[in-house]
């Protein structure tokens, strides 16, 4: 039993089921189904990949409510708990707050997620990384293409060194909630909460993950605000293990009044991450970093051809 996550637009999202019989590939099974279902519209879903489908594999989760059957409706069971329902299958929620929900939820219930694997660039520059942290850098650039998958692989920077509490900075906002949903919905990750410090009570929801044993991911706003620097001093007084993660490092949090603060909040152990696409040298600004990495899209192609 699978379900499966895609949208037309950035406001609404289609939440369903499908049935994978055995064989059978559960993404291009689950997008033969969305097909199927758009009648004489399926000009609007003419390639699987670039629609972005998400599928879960939801069988132990289906077999512990009684509804792992072909007629069973587990995807109703799990839309109706989420809520945001418009009609039928139509949630009025974005994709990719809508598929961080049903990650969440799955976790919750003991179901086991995807697993993801690491690509050969991914796990090239992953151990180039973790050696520099073993030899005692704390500061690290990484300019890393487009579609190298840099948060999965932060992600996995962060899983290696094992670190109890992250911190997600970016002066962009919409980086949290693809950042979040990506993590989320991969069994690697299954241990961590993830928390917008923008939403109320965040405090108090970091703070029972760590009670109940699990790990956090902070995202943190970098725009300028009068709640910012509480939401830094919070973060950084906790006494965990942490690693900060800016993402588009070029981008806005590069300027001193968005990394002096950070700067300053840092601990001696903390570990940093600086992550752009481009614009490395404005990515530093006044970190001082320890150890750089890179990787272009012309050597992505190359990967690629010689796989």
């Amino acid at each position: 039993m699978f379900c499966y996550l895609w949208s037309e637009d950035d406001e609404e999202c289609k939440f369903g089921q499908r049935w994978v019989y055995a064989g059978k590939d559960p993404l291009t099974d689950c997008g033969k189904r969305i097909r199927e279902s758009l009648g004489v519209r399926k000009d609007l879903f003419p390639d699987i990949k670039a629609r972005g489908i998400q599928v879960w594999d939801v069988s132990d989760f289906a077999q512990s409510i009684e509804k792992f059957d072909i007629k069973a409706k587990v995807d109703d069971h799990i839309r109706n708990i989420i809520g945001f329902r418009k009609e039928r299958e139509v949630h009025t929620i974005e994709q990719t707050l809508m598929g961080l929900k049903v990650s969440e939820f799955l976790a919750s219930h003991n179901q086991p997620l995807l697993e993801v694997g690491l690509s050969t660039d991914q796990h090239q520059q992953a151990e180039a990384v973790l050696e520099a942290y073993n030899k005692g850098n704390r500061t690290m650039l990484a300019e890393l293409c487009a579609r190298f998958g840099k948060t999965i692989w932060s992600g996995a920077i962060a899983t290696e060194t094992e670190q109890e509490l992250v911190v997600v900075a970016s002066y962009v906002k919409t980086v949290f909630t693809s950042f979040a949903n990506d993590i989320a919905r991969f069994e690697q990750f299954r241990d961590y909460v993830h928390v917008d410090t923008g939403e109320e009570g965040y405090e108090k929801k970091i703070r029972n993950a760590f009670k109940d044993g699990k790990k956090v991911f902070a995202y943190l706003s970098m725009c300028g605000g009068s709640k910012r620097q509480d939401r830094i001093d919070f973060l950084f007084s906790l006494r965990k293990k942490r690693m900060m993660i800016i993402d588009e490092a070029d981008f806005g949090v590069h300027t001193k009044k968005q990394s002096a603060p950070l700067q300053q909040a840092r601990k001696k152990s903390d570990l940093v991450l600086l992550m752009t696409g481009t614009n490395s040298d404005r990515a530093i600004s006044d970190w001082g970093v320890d150890f750089m990495t890179s990787k272009t899209y012309a050597e992505l192609l190359v990967s690629k051809k010689e796989a």
